[in-house]
């Protein structure tokens, strides 16, 4: 082989490797998900809050502008029919809220995970001075007898929405839960950092 045709094998062969570098190479695999599935999630979510029931308590609420004491008021609220649907990652049910007696709300609600932020697991009382306060109420402190808990979602409108429960131990695994559906519906902080 002359000299010509050595340098023209070697050029082909240095040609032929860096294509052969070029060719696209599989990604590696994705890493298996940490958890539970979302179908197992959300059943666990929907499960423990129809475990839930009625949730009763007597309101004693202060006016620290005025002095004034409200009258005690016994409230229910109970969330019926939950239904966590893994195929469109939202969360129904029926909600019923009453005062003394009298029903006040009475109407379907959902919780579409694609557009939660944020949860926070609240006590009771937490829970009603953040209410408060977004409806222009700072100076009212309300207590609950029995206290309970609130898991609310901070949505992407810069709405919140609560769900409720009688224990803390309860709340706080069901809001993990919530945040781990949360994650695998795509919803969420999108910020890196």
């Amino acid at each position: 082989m002359n000299m010509k045709n050595l340098l023209a094998t070697c050029l082909f062969c240095c040609i032929a490797l860096t294509l052969s570098a070029q060719q696209s190479v599989p990604l590696p695999p994705k890493p298996a998900d940490n958890g539970p599935s979302l179908a197992v999630t959300m059943q666990f979510i929907q499960d423990k809050l129809n475990q839930q029931g009625k949730i009763s308590y007597t309101l004693h609420a202060h006016d620290n502008a005025s002095g004034n004491d409200w009258p005690v008021y016994q409230i229910s609220i109970e969330a019926a029919n939950v239904i966590a649907n893994p195929a469109t990652c939202r969360i129904t049910w029926h909600k019923v809220a009453s005062v003394d007696g009298k029903v006040g709300i009475d109407r379907d609600d959902l919780l579409d995970l694609r557009n939660v932020m944020t949860f926070e697991v609240r006590t009771s009382t937490y829970e009603a001075k953040m209410e408060d306060i977004a409806n222009g109420n700072p100076n009212i402190d309300k207590r609950q007898d029995p206290p309970y808990f609130a898991v609310t979602a901070k949505l992407r409108d810069n709405t919140a929405k609560p769900l409720f429960f009688t224990a803390e131990d309860t709340a706080n695994r069901v809001a993990k839960a919530l945040v781990h559906a949360v994650e695998l519906c795509g919803g969420g902080s999108k910020e890196p950092f």
